[in-house]
C-alpha cells in the first residue's frame, strides 16, 4: 500500500470527509427537500423503462430491452440501500426499501396492464427474449455480484461516477420484472415466478457487494464520526443483522442455481454420450420441478438402452429423480399454395 495509505483510502482515491459523504447521499437516498421532485422523476423514468422492457421483450428486440436498462433508475434505491446497510443508518434503509418496492411493483403492473390486451395474441414460449428471463442462471448470479462491486465503486469515486449508465446495462432489473407481467398476463405464473428469482437474486447480489464496497471505502467511518460509542454500536449492529438478512436468502439462492446448473451440465454430458451412434439428440433439460429432472430427447426409432443412462446419472443428480420423455420426430409436407 503506497505510502501507509488504507485499502480504503486507495480505492476511494482520498480519505472519506463529511463533503463526500453527503454527495453519494444526494446522489442515492430519497430524501430533503428535492424528495418529491426526486420520487416523481424517479417513478416517471421507471414507467417508461418498464414500457420500454414490454414491448422489447414481445418483440423479441434486444436493442429495446438494453435501451429500457440504460433508462431505468432502479439501480439507485439499490444502491441507496447498500449504502445505508453499510453506514447502519435506519432511515436511509427505510426509504431505499420503500421506493425499491415501489419500483418493483410498478414495473410489474407495467408489464401486465400493456401485455394484458394483447394477451390471446402473445405466444410466450416461442419468444426468446422473454424465454431466457424465466430463471436465474450462474452467470446471472456472478455477473449481478459484479456489478454490485462495480456500482458502489463508481458512485463511491467522484472521478468515476460518470460511468454508471454503463453499470445499468451489465445487469437485469426492471426487464425480469416487466417480464413477471408480461407472464402473469399470458396466464403463466410458473414461468413468471422464475422471473422474479431472476430480479430477486440480482437484486440481494448488487446489495451485497454493494455494501461490501462502501465499507471497504470507509464510508462507515465517516458517517458515524462524532457519534456517541452507543449510537456507534446501534449502527454496527443493524449493518452486520442487514448482511445476515441479505445473505441467508443469497446463499441458499446461488446454492440452488449453481446446484441447477450442475445438474443441468451432467445430464447433458451423460445423455450426450448415451445418444452417440443413435438418430436421437437432447432436445431440453429442465430442473424447474421440485426434485425431478426432465430431460427430453427427440429422434426416430428405438433409443438406446436407458438402464445405461440411469446408471451413469446414479448418485450425481443432487437426489434429484430423472423424468426422461422420448419424443418421435415427424415431417410433414403442407400444401399452402
Amino acid at each position: 500500500m503506497a505510502a501507509g495509505r488504507s485499502l480504503g483510502e486507495v480505492l476511494h482515491g482520498g480519505p472519506v470527509d463529511a463533503e463526500e459523504l453527503a454527495r453519494v447521499r444526494d446522489v442515492l437516498l430519497f430524501e430533503g427537500p428535492e424528495l418529491g421532485k426526486r420520487v416523481v422523476r424517479f417513478f416517471c423514468l421507471l414507467v417508461l423503462a418498464a414500457a420500454i422492457a414490454t414491448f422489447g421483450l414481445l418483440g423479441d428486440s434486444v436493442a429495446a430491452v438494453i435501451g429500457a436498462m440504460i433508462v431505468a433508475p432502479l439501480m439507485l434505491p439499490i444502491m441507496g440501500l447498500a449504502f445505508g446497510v453499510s453506514i447502519g443508518e435506519r432511515s436511509a434503509i427505510v426509504s431505499s426499501v420503500l421506493v425499491g418496492l415501489g419500483g418493483i411493483t410498478a414495473s410489474i403492473l407495467v408489464g401486465l396492464a400493456l401485455t394484458f390486451p394483447l394477451a390471446q395474441l402473445v405466444h410466450v414460449e416461442t419468444i426468446g427474449q422473454v424465454m431466457a428471463r424465466t430463471s436465474p442462471r450462474l452467470i446471472d448470479l456472478l455477473a449481478a455480484l459484479a456489478t454490485g462491486l462495480a456500482g458502489a465503486f463508481a458512485i463511491g469515486r467522484k472521478d468515476v461516477s460518470d460511468t454508471l449508465p454503463g453499470v445499468a446495462i451489465a445487469i437485469s432489473l426492471v426487464p425480469p420484472l416487466a417480464n413477471v407481467g408480461i407472464l402473469l398476463a399470458a396466464g403463466r405464473p410458473e414461468l413468471a415466478l422464475g422471473s422474479l428469482l431472476l430480479f430477486v437474486t440480482n437484486y440481494f447480489a448488487i446489495l451485497l457487494t454493494g455494501a461490501l464496497v462502501f465499507g471497504l471505502m470507509r464510508y462507515p467511518d465517516a458517517a458515524l464520526a462524532g457519534r456517541t460509542s452507543k449510537a456507534r454500536r446501534r449502527a454496527i449492529v443493524l449493518a452486520i443483522a442487514m448482511l445476515v438478512i441479505v445473505g441467508v436468502p443469497l446463499t441458499y439462492t446461488s446454492a440452488g442455481i449453481v446446484s441447477s446448473n450442475v445438474t443441468k451440465s451432467r445430464v447433458n454430458e451423460a445423455a450426450s454420450e448415451w445418444l452417440q451412434g443413435t438418430t436421437y439428440r437432447v432436445a431440453s433439460i429442465e430442473t424447474e420441478h421440485e426434485g425431478e429432472v426432465d430431460l427430453v430427447i427427440i429422434g426416430e426409432g428405438d433409443p438406446p438402452h436407458v438402464p445405461d443412462l440411469e446408471t451413469a446419472l446414479r448418485g450425481r443428480l443432487f437426489g434429484r429423480m430423472l423424468r426422461l420423455e422420448v419424443l418421435p420426430t415427424s415431417e410433414y409436407l403442407l400444401e399452402t399454395r
